[in-house]
């Protein structure tokens, strides 16, 4: 099971911009101190509350003080630009994180986003499956013309620069309606799911499982859960410092509403018109007890992790630390206690865990299969290795 970051981005009063920025990228180079494998960077406009419309330009500019982290687009929104442009700014990326970078693909969600750009979003999903299409030309290195319903490209010269990585980058997506799923399997592309419930992550679960063999895949971990995390010293600590940050959060982000505020979500977002409302609905209290939030002292922080990852077959846990405008001193110290004190705790049980199942012919639980295909802690970020294997950067 691998560990990523999502790392968000909200303004704090009485501070700049720039130094929001700043203190994103130094919060990269923690996450690599700590021993996370990935951080991602989300794709917003004219938000704000959540202000990167360019989620590659943090990548680029992390790249250069880290060595092992990959990095993902999480996600790049496929409706928005054209998809040689893409592929090819995807390509540079590639090259200057020496192979370190996972493209992360979306069609978007937010309607004033789809009304600023003046593209239809009742078409997203179109846009979407024709753009993705093109990338994967594209990378290739197909000489090609395409006369689309969305795009034209003529493509008569080699890819430049050309992919670090073999046969190309590895895919991610965000899924959680059944269309992006069976799709997402049909591909075996990894896939993302924020506030899903265990028991819907598990429905989703069986659903691209089958949709996945049925395309001949390997039945393989694909899933990344995607978590709010705190640690403190202790359970109490954690939940009075964290409270107001979170409830800050949710109303500053406003994801339990937005998706359907006046009606201009289409017919083809019918899933989070179904969804808001039941989120909407929980407490604070019910989110916890549902663990769809991480909180605590290092050791209930580490028994929920392991409880979820017995619950669900993951391949990863994308956490966020920063939560609203928490002060960035709180978001330091939670992941420093994270490294310090649950990293070695997940390590040792998963450590365990390959040794018995080494004695046994088929793993007693979904720990024990995250666990044979987990790394020593010196291993390299990517593990298990993917099928796209990088070649020194040129």
């Amino acid at each position: 099971m691998r560990l990523a970051i999502w790392s968000t981005t909200t303004p704090r009063k009485n501070s700049t911009h720039t130094e929001m920025f700043r203190r994103q990228l130094e919060e990269v180079e923690l996450a690599e101190r700590i021993g996370i494998d990935q951080i991602w960077f989300f794709e917003h406009h004219l938000q704000p509350t959540a202000p990167v419309p360019s989620p590659n330009l943090l990548i680029a500019a992390a790249a250069r003080t880290t060595q092992r982290i990959r990095f993902g687009s999480m996600v790049n929104i496929l409706p928005f630009r054209h998809p040689l442009l893409v592929a090819e700014e995807a390509a540079m990326l590639d090259n200057l994180t020496g192979g370190r970078f996972d493209m992360g693909l979306g069609r978007g969600l937010r309607p004033p986003e789809f009304e600023a750009f003046g593209v239809d979003q009742e078409r997203s999903r179109e846009m979407f499956l024709e753009s993705f299409e093109i990338i994967r030309r594209v990378w290739a290195d197909e000489n090609f013309v395409h006369h689309g319903k969305y795009w034209t490209v003529r493509k008569d010269a080699p890819l430049s620069p050309p992919l670090v990585q073999r046969p190309h980058p590895p895919f991610l997506v965000s899924a959680q309606s059944e269309e992006s799923l069976r799709w997402a399997a049909e591909y075996d592309i990894p896939f993302a799911q924020i506030d899903s419930i265990v028991e819907q992550a598990k429905r989703d679960q069986t659903l691209y499982r089958e949709a996945q063999t049925a395309h001949g895949h390997p039945p393989t971990a694909r899933l990344y859960l995607m978590r709010e995390i705190y640690v403190a010293d202790t359970d109490t600590r954690a939940s009075a410092e964290t409270r107001p940050y979170l409830l800050q959060y949710w109303e500053l982000w406003n994801r339990y509403t937005q998706f359907t505020r006046d009606g201009k979500l289409p017919d083809s977002y019918d899933f989070w018109r179904r969804q808001a409302p039941m989120l909407h609905a929980m407490s604070f209290d019910q989110i916890v007890a549902n663990d769809m939030v991480i909180l605590g002292g290092p050791e209930r922080v580490a028994n929920t992790i392991l409880r979820l990852a017995n619950q669900l077959d993951l391949m990863g846990l994308a956490m966020i630390f920063k939560l609203g405008a928490m002060p960035y001193d709180m978001v330091e110290r939670s992941m420093s206690l994270f490294g310090e004190q649950v990293v070695p705790r997940l390590r040792q049980i998963l450590t365990r865990a390959v040794t018995v199942d080494r004695t046994t012919a088929e793993p007693s639980s979904s720990i024990q299969r995250a666990a044979s295909s987990s790394p020593p802690a010196s291993c390299p970020a990517v593990w298990p290795p993917i099928a796209s294997t990088a070649r020194p950067a040129r």
